[in-house]
């Protein structure tokens, strides 16, 4: 019997004709997302680290963090600009991933915070991936060596903080697309 074929009118079909069967067309596969590697997130990391500096500085001298001696110029860092600066640039790491979908040195390096179903990432998404730092930077000594290891032992090349927050961190332009001439 052919698929096309249009069977003929039976008894219970009082009159109506069949239409021959429709093929079924599968939907196209979804691109899987190239994710960001351990690297390319530390080059990035390094980049937002230098916004960090540059908050931390100001604050630093404000708080009388700065004497020279013998020609040398010291800006001493203490307790309070730290925190200060600290809490700014998580403030500054949440607003530019929920916005835009990455900190300036994400995009420097061309990667992008998304959802784990490829959605822009929420700001309740982007605040606890940002607060999971404090466990992601663990040991402060050799800092985010816990990140490291997450990110290292993950399929999706996730940190702690991107697995509470169901994100992955992915490259926006992948490297095999031609550039637009």
């Amino acid at each position: 019997m052919d698929p096309n074929e249009v069977p003929e009118g039976d008894r219970g079909s009082q009159g109506f004709e069949r239409s021959p069967r429709l093929k079924f067309v599968p939907p196209p596969e979804l691109p899987t997302p190239e994710y960001a590697t351990l690297q390319e997130r530390a080059k990035a990391l390094a980049i937002d680290a230098l916004v960090w500096l540059a908050g931390a500085v100001p604050l630093a001298i404000l708080f009388g963090g700065i004497s020279s001696s013998n020609g040398l110029f010291w800006i001493k860092f203490s307790g309070p600009p730290i925190l200060m600066a600290t809490v700014l640039w998580l403030v500054y790491m949440t607003l530019m991933e929920a916005r835009y979908g990455a900190s300036i040195g994400k995009r420097a390096r061309g990667l992008r915070v998304v959802m784990e179903d490829g959605e822009q990432v929420t700001a309740e998404a982007a605040l606890i991936r940002n607060l999971m730092r404090f466990l992601d930077a663990f040991p402060y000594v050799v800092p985010y060596l816990v990140g490291a290891v997450a990110i290292s032992n993950s399929p999706k090349l996730q940190r702690w903080g991107d697995r509470t927050s169901e994100t992955i961190v992915v490259v926006a332009v992948p490297a095999s697309s031609e550039p637009i001439r």
